[in-house]
């Protein structure tokens, strides 16, 4: 392989390293900094989420998020935003419209 071709073929690898690095960042860039910060919140099972007549409970946890914190959310996952103290307080939570 020729020395031209070979600079070619890391560039190409590299591209595709960036590319696959930075979709995790992407898929949840919509989460709002008010919220959550990018840091608190991650993607759960709509199931998960079973609304009350306080809000919505969390299930694993047993967190409750009242009606102010849930949003709906911009794709077609749930997503909770828990405190990363050791209190683990309910920040927010998105659900999918209708489910």
């Amino acid at each position: 392989m020729g020395y031209i071709r070979w600079v070619a073929l890391m560039r190409l690898i590299f591209a595709v390293g960036v590319l696959v690095a930075t979709i995790p960042a992407l898929a949840h860039s919509w989460y709002p900094l008010a919220c959550c910060g990018n840091m608190d919140c991650f993607p759960v099972t709509c199931d998960q989420l079973v609304e009350t007549a306080s809000g919505w409970l969390y299930v694993p946890t047993g967190n409750l998020f009242n009606r102010e914190q849930v949003q709906p959310s911009q794709d077609l996952h749930c997503h909770v935003c828990l405190g990363r103290t050791g209190d683990h307080r309910s920040i927010c939570a998105f659900v999918v419209p209708n489910v």
